[in-house]
């Protein structure tokens, strides 16, 4: 394992790695599902990890980016007293759209009201499709058995690795496998 590799299955909490026997091409969204949406969250254990982000503001200040880090560069962040605050560890799990699309549920590793709620619902989501939303402070989760779960399929491969399926949906430019990769050096005030 190379830590420079962003997608390593070693730079993640998962026990027991298998190699990935196909290679899809999907498009997979990042992040919690719409509120709107009814999804169906992977039971396989090689859909789920841990694993250090850079979260910042987007671009266009719409909504937030998300930067996958090695765990060398994780470690350097979080020594940084103005950067330590974007770094956040997630749980990724990897779920389905009742219209088929593809997304990772990023749900941040914490034991706050948020977190804790939205975990269930994502174990709600591994039984049948389920729809998220807010009840005062905390998530919960609307069920819809009207949906089929049989059929669904799910890609037969691993989150991580060279062909994982983190590597589609994060792609080069947000795998951040060296301090000086430029969203970096833009939270450092540093001339690109």
């Amino acid at each position: 394992m190379s830590s420079d590799d962003a997608f390593a299955a070693g730079n993640f909490a998962a026990e027991g790695e298998q190699v990935p026997t196909g290679i899809d091409d999907l498009n997979i969204a990042i992040g919690a599902p719409s509120d709107e949406e009814f999804v169906f969250v992977s039971s396989d254990p090689r859909h789920f990890l841990k694993a250090n982000l850079l979260v910042v503001a987007r671009e266009d200040g719409y909504g937030k980016s998300y930067f996958i880090l090695t765990p060398p560069v994780a470690a350097f962040l979080k020594t940084q007293p103005s950067l330590k605050k974007f770094v956040k560890t997630y749980r990724i799990f990897l779920y389905v759209t009742n219209e088929g699309a593809y997304g990772l549920w990023l749900v941040r590793d914490s034991l706050d009201n948020w977190s804790v709620s939205d975990l269930q619902v994502v174990n709600q989501a591994k039984k049948v499709f389920t729809r998220r939303y807010n009840d005062g402070k905390v998530r919960k989760g609307h069920s819809s058995t009207a949906i089929p779960t049989e059929g669904v399929v799910f890609p037969d491969k691993m989150l991580t690795g060279a062909d994982g399926i983190l590597k589609q949906a994060f792609g080069e430019a947000f795998a951040v496998t060296t301090t000086n990769h430029p969203v970096i050096n833009r939270l450092l005030g540093k001339q690109q």
